[in-house]
């Protein structure tokens, strides 16, 4: 079809057609090149052969003003062409990428899984050689120690024994034997939440459950099952000193067949007042004295009054109507000697173990009554935050 005379003769709409034509193509090349349906790709590359027939009357027309726009065109003609030409076979090609894909990945999927096992079995081979060696190791020393040792003062039985007079200690004062009139039986412990470690070693040792108990910021340690409730009470047994729970440990060792036992006389190399004070004892400042007390409250007065002999301190009423006592270590000595040779062999498994650390620290930090040394000062508020945020 032949063009019109004025459109021939006006240099304003050639120009117009001729980048108008430029645009549309190169905009249907650059979006036929990013789509994945053949339908899309042939209809955007009709698009852009359409379009070169209308700026390429506007070059014949108006060649002096479009050299450059000529041969950028040309560059987007030939690449639209390919496309076109590529796109026709576009299924095949598809396929055989596919194929080619799922080839590359299984053979992939081969070496990896050949490498997993490979690294597998070397990492197998290394642990068993390490666990045969630690065997081996175990085996030696415990031929050991039974040659070159006649009784029973191995490590690991004074750790026990440590660890079996601290639980009796616990308790008799936070704990609780129970065996109901159905024939239920079972302990519990109660302790502060931030006590939780202290439970945790005592369930690795017994098995049961540690529950949140409602309404309170606690935590109750239950063991109601036979095997582990019947291992503690043979370890706690011969430890206990509190004579109520003498009188429920002997209902369930009725109950199981086991002969119930009494504790010796307490001494000072006795991990009982360990377990004791992390049940019922506190660690605390007295700003009035300005000292540092032990203390452990207890409704039986004669259950701490042998602690005076031992350990020093002394028994003081706790309230008015005179039916809990406190037993109360304070001075400087007796802590010291607690410090260096009781908590050095049987240490706290609670919190309170990180204030025992820093009674001796609390005599260098201490200030005087007037005293204004910013330096001690600085020292002491430093001092007196690990303290109460219970920092060892």
């Amino acid at each position: 079809m032949r063009s019109s005379p004025l459109i021939e003769y006006s240099s304003t709409v050639l120009m117009l057609c001729l980048w108008l034509g430029a645009i549309t193509t190169v905009f249907s090349s650059l979006i036929g090149l990013f789509q994945q349906d053949i339908k899309k790709v042939i209809a955007y590359s009709t698009m852009s052969q359409l379009a070169q027939d209308i700026y390429s009357k506007s070059i014949v027309n108006n060649r002096h003003q479009t050299i450059c726009v000529e041969t950028f065109f040309f560059l987007i003609r030939k690449v639209n062409s390919q496309i076109t030409n590529a796109r026709k076979h576009y299924g095949v090609y598809i396929s055989n990428i596919l194929f080619n894909s799922l080839i590359k990945f299984i053979w992939l999927f081969f070496i990896l899984t050949c490498r997993i096992e490979k690294w597998k079995f070397i990492i197998i081979r290394k642990l068993v050689g390490i666990s045969e060696a630690i065997r081996l190791i175990l085996i030696y020393y415990s031929r050991y120690n039974s040659t070159h040792v006649k009784n029973y003062s191995s490590t690991s039985f004074i750790d026990n024994k440590g660890f079996n007079q601290w639980l009796a200690g616990v308790i008799d004062g936070d704990g609780h034997f129970i065996l109901t009139k159905k024939g239920y039986y079972r302990l519990h412990i109660v302790m502060d939440i931030r006590d939780k470690d202290a439970l945790y070693q005592i369930l690795h040792k017994f098995g049961g459950s540690i529950r949140p108990m409602s309404n309170a910021n606690a935590l109750r340690y239950n063991l109601s099952n036979r095997k582990g409730l019947t291992k503690l009470i043979e370890a706690v047994n011969g430890e206990i000193r509190n004579p109520t729970r003498l009188l429920q440990m002997n209902k369930l060792c009725v109950k199981f067949d086991i002969k119930l036992m009494y504790p010796d006389i307490l001494s000072f190399n006795n991990g009982w007042l360990s377990g004791f004070i992390d049940s019922d004892g506190s660690v605390y400042f007295n700003k009035a004295s300005g000292q540092v007390s032990i203390s452990v409250t207890q409704k039986n007065k004669y259950l701490l009054d042998p602690l005076i002999c031992i350990y020093g301190g002394r028994v003081d009423p706790s309230n008015e109507r005179g039916d809990a006592f406190k037993y109360v270590m304070y001075r400087k000595k007796e802590l010291f000697k607690m410090v260096d040779s009781y908590f050095y062999k049987y240490p706290l498994r609670t919190m309170k173990k990180n204030r025992i650390s820093l009674i001796k620290e609390f005599y260098e930090a201490r200030l005087g009554i007037n005293s204004k040394d910013l330096e001690l000062l600085n020292k002491w508020v430093l001092f007196k935050d690990r303290w109460e945020k219970y920092h060892d």
